[in-house]
């Protein structure tokens, strides 16, 4: 969408004609890597876990302790929350592309005004953005089978060191 300077209000852009970059940029705001590390602050973490704010356990030494190895997963998340946001730039650099091929070969219709030639075009950009969809959903497919496989090889991970803790 673009802002229509003289009535304030917002326009459709004619290579966005579904206004797929105003929910695409919604999206964005998800993945901003300062919110990403809002939701692993230590200490609001820890505030949330009443059973370890125990008198006798210094919380602050505990933070400061491990304070490189949270900003270390801090680092690695801004950097996971920026390639989900490139697959989400890339996801609409798909639709732009293939809506803009279709507009190409719409252009390119002899008599634009024809029922006939309306037909065709419809036809073709409906297929354009069929395809762009299918495409867009393989790619966040890939993306979601990337991120479970990662999640499964950590998984034993996790429950390795859980056992290890549990016999300290």
């Amino acid at each position: 969408m673009a802002d229509n300077k003289k009535s304030g209000k917002q326009t459709q852009s004619p290579m966005d004609p579904f206004g797929f970059s105003q929910m695409f940029q919604e999206s964005f705001k998800m993945f901003d890597p300062d919110r990403v590390a809002q939701m692993f602050d230590p200490q609001k973490v820890f505030a949330q876990m009443p059973a370890m704010q125990s008198a006798d356990m210094d919380m602050n030494a505990i933070i400061k302790k491990n304070q490189a190895s949270f900003e270390a997963m801090v680092e690695a998340n801004k950097a996971a929350a920026a390639t989900y946001q490139d697959m989400l730039e890339k996801q609409m650099d798909i639709f732009n592309r293939m809506t803009a091929a279709a507009q190409d070969v719409a252009k390119q219709t002899e008599s634009p005004v024809s029922a006939d030639a309306a037909a065709k075009n419809s036809k073709i950009y409906a297929e354009a953005a069929e395809t762009a969809f299918n495409l867009m959903r393989e790619m966040a497919e890939a993306a979601q089978s990337a991120n479970q496989q990662a999640f499964d090889r950590l998984s034993g991970q996790v429950s390795q060191a859980m056992d290890n803790i549990k016999t300290k």
